[in-house]
């Protein structure tokens, strides 16, 4: 994954044009149009056209070849034959281009065959980057630059957007101008062949300009590259996903919902709704939970609402006994939905809404509004708006109608509050919020961990996987399967219990298969003679974890039939096995097909009955994880301080006792970690630094038992990776009562070894000028300290390589 020059195609200096034409019917002649059409040349931008049967194009100079240019153009814009590409973007790369456009699309489409390969052969020497092919180009409105074949110009805004058809990035365009909807960078991606989904997501997502992330996407090319990308984005900003065209293959779809939804990401289904839910969650506040108060002059659009939910697992809210009687005070109905008649005066209205908002079993207000005659909703809107600015609550409203209502809307807009033009869009916004907020709960949450799998017992399994394979057999013994899962904690009934197929247990099912593009997947449904026409399976990307595989279960039947008539620890028996097999897939590669049904939760135990599992050679389908998994290899012991403490990376199981590390820190070692002086980590903090994409960055922490046996933290350090690999940032800090020891020396090398072995550039990081500890920690191994352009910090500085 890279950025590496992209800032070329998105803020060049000059453009050279390759194919300009003035035949109205070339790509090449509307592409020169539209460069010269904005303020890029206004601004300084050069535009060169190259034709050689044309001296000069649209007033400029023409140049016969790219040789003949003036100077390395920064972006490349190739609307030539195909059998020419790969020739121009050897011939760019040696001149000093850097980034290219290219609009040709490869005749052999489907597997790029015919031009791919040789265009990014000839474009890797020079590090040069490859928009296409077959893009329809993209523009920078803040910029004025726009080298595409679009028919008009985007709007200056703050979204992001991307898209893979140009056809569909042509007909948003339309659609967004005619409604002023903006853009900070427009994209039309095309085939993707370099720059793909994750390096835009890992742009914008640094992008001071882009507020909100857009993505069409008809399919990912690098699933694990765009899974990193999509976390780290989603953590800085909304991400909002419409997938075009849906895949055919059985659970395809439920796997890319599974990854948008791991990704903390929000997937929509409609164009319309990709631009309403931007509006939505730009105006959103905190929101606890999923109950909703409507108030509304219709009872048939508090119907419409109430049905709406009714089909999305978020609710009505009740009313409070305190609710009703302020309701009642207002003169208004005390049932949610709050119905007024039409002839209702502006206080009842300010009223009711007061004693809405002030509701604590409520965690937002819908507003819906129809024009009457006795009342101007332009003087509703006054009245109310106030009051639903200052909420602490989200409000989202309709006022249905046209011209009668415009003025009420444009109230609400002023007021920050979002408006629809439907009941259904209104609930429709409400519903993006709460799934949203589950999304990014899933993305930041610490969870529980659960008992791990012991180095002997994966060693055992992973021989006996081998054993069978060696043996030319692709099935396990039903001994052979009992052990491979009793090494993962995952119990298979002996034949004589089939009995306990009792009526009055939950069945459940647990799959695990291979999707194309996401790699290993565990599905989680119903199972017994309700798993072949059950249609509510949940997937999930391994690894699994215990809030991860918790969500699974509960977007299933099979967390309702449980309720009805189990235990809670029934329940988490079944989360704990979904979170076993996870492992199971990431540790096993040759485990391709698994198949537990029924699998039964007895007694807070999980036993399956049945088990069919199917093996194959391995061919790399560990690295194929779309999210890597906890590096175990990567832990170590090593002796301290009279003892042995334990070097491993972080996990997400680690918040409470990073939490109680950090309560043990001096205010002064605070502040020189975080430059400010914290006394306790929020939330959403200490789900940052204890829940890592291992791709992106590592962190590691020495760990060993208290007095009380319990495992606890004596320092961490930890490093981000650019997306190039060329610089990792780091940070570090021991506990305050066990420095001068050593520690930091024996974690800093972890890390220097670690990024070293991954063919990193460099080590760098910021420091107070005061912090002189960290300075001769950096000095030691062989690193710099130098000036930094803000005043009181230094630069840290330790070549790898």
């Amino acid at each position: 994954m890279s950025i590496r020059n992209l800032d070329r195609l998105f803020q060049p200096r000059s453009v050279a044009v390759i194919g300009a034409s003035d035949n109205p019917q070339r790509i090449g002649t509307r592409v020169l149009a539209n460069l010269l059409e904005g303020d890029f040349t206004h601004n300084g931008g050069k535009v060169w056209p190259v034709n050689p049967k044309h001296q000069k194009l649209h007033g400029l100079q023409s140049y016969a070849r790219v040789s003949g240019l003036p100077a390395a153009p920064d972006l490349a814009v190739i609307c030539t034959p195909p059998a020419t590409v790969p020739g121009l973007i050897g011939e760019l790369g040696a001149a000093g281009c850097k980034a290219a456009i290219v609009m040709t699309a490869d005749p052999g489409h489907s597997g790029g065959r015919y031009m791919h390969q040789p265009m990014l052969e000839a474009a890797r020497p020079h590090l040069l980057r490859i928009l296409g092919a077959g893009s329809a180009g993209l523009q920078s409105p803040a910029l004025g630059l726009n080298p595409s074949f679009t028919q008009m110009a985007a709007g200056k805004g703050k979204l992001g957007f991307v898209s893979q058809s140009g056809a569909l990035a042509t007909a948003v365009l339309d659609w967004a101008g005619q409604r002023g909807i903006g853009f900070s960078r427009f994209v039309a991606m095309g085939d993707g062949v370099d720059v793909d989904f994750g390096d835009m997501l890992d742009y914008l997502a640094a992008d001071g300009e882009t507020e909100a992330i857009l993505l069409c996407i008809e399919r990912v090319s690098s699933a694990r590259k765009f899974m990193s990308a999509g976390r780290l984005a989603a953590r800085g900003k909304p991400v909002i996903v419409l997938k075009v065209g849906r895949d055919p293959a059985p659970g395809a779809d439920l796997v890319f919902d599974a990854a948008i939804r791991r990704a903390g990401m929000l997937r929509v289904y409609s164009t319309e709704d990709l631009f309403d839910a931007v509006e939505t969650l730009a105006r959103q506040r905190p929101q606890r939970g999923e109950r909703l108060a409507v108030l509304t002059n219709g009872g048939g659009l508090g119907l419409i609402a109430a049905d709406a939910l009714a089909c999305s697992g978020a609710q009505l809210a009740a009313l409070s006994p305190e609710t009703q009687k302020r309701l009642a005070q207002a003169g208004a109905p005390t049932a949610n939905p709050v119905d007024f008649l039409a002839d209702a005066q502006v206080e009842r209205y300010t009223g009711a809404v007061q004693a809405l908002l002030q509701e604590p079993q409520a965690d937002a207000l819908l507003f819906l509004h129809a024009p009457t005659a006795m009342v101007a909703s332009d003087l509703i809107a006054h009245a109310v708006a106030p009051l639903m600015q200052a909420a602490g609550k989200n409000v989202l409203s309709c006022w249905l109608g046209g011209s009668s209502v415009a003025k009420a809307r444009q109230v609400f807009a002023e007021a920050g509050l979002p408006t629809y033009d439907t009941p259904e869009k209104a609930v429709n916004g409400f519903l993006q919020i709460a799934q949203y907020r589950r999304n990014q709960e899933l993305l930041m949450e610490v969870p529980v961990g659960v008992p791990t799998t012991s180095a002997g017992e994966r060693s055992a399994a992973r021989a006996l996987v081998q054993a069978a394979l060696h043996a030319g057999r692709s099935e396990l013994s039903d001994a052979e399967a009992r052990s491979l899962m009793a090494a993962y904690g995952i119990a298979l009934a002996m034949p004589q219990q089939a009995a306990l197929t009792g009526a009055t247990l939950a069945a459940a099912r647990i799959q695990i298969s291979h999707d194309p593009v996401f790699g290993p997947v565990v599905f989680f449904g119903q199972g017994g003679i309700a798993a072949d026409v059950a249609a509510d399976r949940a997937a999930g990307l391994p690894p699994l974890n215990m809030a991860l595989a918790r969500d699974m279960v509960s977007r299933t039947r099979v967390s309702r039939l449980l309720a009805q008539g189990q235990t809670p620890a029934d329940a988490e028996a079944l989360i704990r096995t979904l979170v076993q097999v996870a492992d199971m897939v990431a540790d096993l590669p040759e485990l391709t097909e698994l198949d537990l049904n029924p699998l039964l939760a007895i007694g807070g135990s999980a036993v399956a009955l049945g088990a069919r599992m199917h093996l194959a050679k391995a061919r790399g389908r560990r690295a194929e994880l779309a999210i890597r998994p906890y590096p175990q290899e990567l832990e170590e012991r090593v002796d301290w301080n009279g003892g042995q403490i334990l070097l491993r990376p972080i996990k997400p199981e680690d918040g409470a006792q990073h939490q109680q590390f950090f309560s043990a820190l001096a205010t002064d070692d605070v502040r020189l970690r975080f430059f400010s002086a914290m006394r306790e980590l929020p939330p959403a903090q200490l789900a940052r630094l204890t829940q890592i994409d291992y791709d992106r960055a590592m962190a590691f922490i020495a760990t060993r038992p208290n007095a009380s046996g319990q495992p606890e933290t004596l320092g961490v350090v930890r490093a981000v990776l650019d997306p190039d690999n060329q610089s990792a940032e780091f940070a570090i800090i021991v506990r305050s009562d066990l420095k001068g020891k050593g520690l930091g020396y024996i974690l800093f090398q972890k890390l220097v070894d670690y990024f070293r072995a991954r063919g990193t550039r460099e080590i760098v990081g910021d420091a107070l000028s005061e912090n002189g500890g960290v300075q001769k920690l950096i000095r030691h191994f062989g690193g710099v300290v130098l000036p930094h352009p803000e005043a009181g910090m230094v630069r840290l500085q330790l070549p790898l390589r």
